[in-house]
């Protein structure tokens, strides 16, 4: 055969099989690129603890999803570039609350007292956090207590239906539920897992938003707080981190997200976060508005005092408002400030009768609730409210108690409108059973 009739006979056979060469190694290509993205949609799923059946509905619903997403992607044969994930949104600033807040934490201890979320007055409430969710050692957000959170997350749920503006959000870390924020913020792979975390969890249980209760940043708080000098700048990360997931499911679902914090009145804490920096992305800080003295300290003094007392005391002396004052000093919008106030006291068992207990030395102190208080010691006890410090304070039987009142409440409140904070918030509605203090705050506050 001469070299004219071989390139004759030889070429179709090399042309149809580059032809099948090219076809297969495309379709190979397009098949990588869609097991790729069914693959990255199953890492992300999250199975709520519901019924085998609805896990069921679920599973078969993203089965059928993925299969029609993928003979999609064949007919219109999308290159592999096209499966890749949506590049992250460029952050957005979150604007300050429209209008004004009453924010009540839900322990999940409230059962305790004999508190369910049916007692809660929800017209009388903006938001609830529930508290508390806690951070596992593999940086994700997890449950303390199943089976309660799950039935008091029900619970909660119903209420929206006596306020339907109610927002639910989930708390997480605390005094002693706070070790593992500081590895969660460490990386950006850590924050990542625990952001996504944050999203699967509101998402699968209905809620509307996170609240970030670290205690402390950099210092540390409760025995075994995991803590770290760059822990100030990484919770400015962590917070961006979270913003970012929430402004995904956003754009997926057209629902509005919550992201808080809840801060320490003090400007030793100021000090260790970027508050300038974290705002932008934050609803607003609850400020804990109480704890400027406790049992941690040597003398019985006032739990929240409104006002700085102006005589002499033993121990250092702060107020409500000076913590207010020292954030909006450090850069904080008023606009975005929720003042926290205490629906508990704190009972003193003191060595001195001087000064109806004040500022004397103690043998035992511990935390009570408003509604104790009232149902306990208030028509045993004498009753005094310290003319600077705008705080009702009992003594009686070398007992000296804290704690704040309608009026006392009414008064705070009403700082907070002329600061033009916010709103106003408690920790916790268990502690007032009567919703007493409650209606006082909103009272005051519409």
């Amino acid at each position: 055969m001469n070299l004219n009739k071989a390139l004759k006979v030889v070429a179709p056979i090399m042309i149809a099989a580059l032809i099948l060469f090219i076809s297969g190694s495309y379709q190979a290509t397009i098949s990588q690129a869609e097991n790729s993205e069914a693959s990255s949609q199953s890492s992300v799923s999250y199975q709520p603890p519901s019924s085998s059946s609805e896990s069921s509905q679920m599973q078969s619903s993203s089965a059928t999803e993925s299969s029609s997403s993928q003979s999609t992607q064949t007919k219109q044969k999308s290159s592999a570039s096209a499966s890749a994930p949506d590049k992250p949104l460029p952050l957005q600033p979150v604007a300050a609350p429209s209008g004004k807040c009453i924010v009540g934490y839900f322990p999940s201890w409230a059962y305790l007292n004999n508190y369910s979320p049916s007692d809660v007055d929800a017209a009388k409430l903006t938001h609830i956090n529930y508290a508390f969710a806690s951070i596992s050692s593999d940086n994700k957000l997890v449950m303390n207590h199943p089976k309660t959170d799950i039935k008091n997350f029900e619970g909660l749920r119903k209420l929206k239906a006596k306020n339907s503006a109610l927002k639910l959000l989930i708390s997480v870390g605390g005094w002693d539920g706070s070790k593992n924020f500081s590895n969660a913020a460490l990386t950006a792979q850590s924050r990542e897992t625990f952001a996504n975390s944050c999203i699967n969890f509101i998402v699968t249980h209905k809620l509307d938003g996170i609240d970030l209760d670290w205690e402390y940043p950099v210092s540390g708080g409760f025995g075994g707080i995991i803590n770290r000098p760059e822990d100030k700048q990484n919770f400015t990360k962590l917070i961006q981190a979270i913003r970012q997931k929430m402004q995904q499911q956003t754009k997926k679902d057209s629902k509005k997200y919550y992201l808080t914090i809840a801060g320490a009145p003090s400007s030793g804490y100021l000090k260790n976060i970027e508050l300038t920096k974290i705002l932008p992305y934050l609803d607003y800080i609850f400020l804990m508005g109480y704890d400027m003295h406790g049992p941690w300290d040597e003398f019985a003094d006032f739990n929240a005092p409104l006002y700085t007392p102006q005589e002499s005391s033993p121990q250092y002396s702060s107020s409500i408002n000076d913590a207010v004052q020292t954030y909006l000093n450090a850069g904080a919008a008023a606009s975005k400030l929720v003042l926290g106030m205490p629906f508990y006291g704190y009972r003193y068992e003191v060595t001195n009768n001087d000064n109806y207990g004040l500022y004397q030395t103690f043998s035992n102190g511990k935390s009570v609730a408003y509604s104790k208080i009232v149902t306990d010691y208030l028509d045993k006890y004498d009753k005094s409210e310290h003319p600077q410090a705008k705080v009702p304070y009992l003594f009686g039987n070398d007992t000296f108690i804290t704690y704040d009142d309608e009026n006392s409440i009414a008064m705070k409140v009403q700082l907070a409108k002329k600061l033009g904070l916010a709103g106003v918030g408690a920790w916790e509605l268990s502690q007032d059973s009567q919703n007493t203090l409650l209606s006082s705050a909103y009272s005051n506050l519409f």
